[in-house]
């Protein structure tokens, strides 16, 4: 069984917190350590506590067990599912891209208002075609240029 100890330790300087590393990495199933401000992170299988903590307080004055937890390894199926969620994910993105693209990339430039060629025009033309390029399935509209 994997484990993760976080014990809170009083180290007030460098040859504390390498003397803490060291006391941690000599117990038997411990496979790795780190320091996290005045915390320590001992990380292993099977790694008796008992045991971790007298060593500990022969050295320090205090120490106190934050907690104590179970490390589950994720197994081959729970990978599989990941990647399948990742996936699924990226090709909804990669839809949501294709359909918000710009329409001016996609399809042709929007036709000149044919009704009124005035610049100043108040949108009292008819309303403009909806685009028919095959790309973007008519989710874009096509505005006079005029208007």
């Amino acid at each position: 069984m994997k484990q993760k100890i976080v014990i809170k330790l009083q180290m007030d300087s460098d040859k504390c917190r390498n003397k803490a590393l060291t006391i941690a990495a000599e117990i038997k199933g411990v496979t790795a350590v780190s320091i996290d401000g005045d915390r320590v992170v001992v990380t292993g299988d099977n790694v008796d506590t008992v045991c971790l903590a007298n060593r500990l307080k022969k050295k320090f004055r205090s120490i106190m067990f934050l907690s104590v937890e179970e490390v589950k390894i994720p197994t081959a199926e729970e990978k599989k599912k990941e990647e399948e969620k990742k996936k699924e994910e990226e090709k909804k993105k990669e839809e949501e891209k294709k359909r918000l693209q710009c329409c001016a990339v996609l399809c042709h430039p929007p036709p000149s208002c044919n009704q009124c060629h005035i610049t100043s025009c108040q949108c009292k033309c008819d309303p403009c075609n909806k685009c028919q390029c095959p790309k973007c399935d008519g989710h874009c509209v096509l505005l006079c240029c005029k208007c």
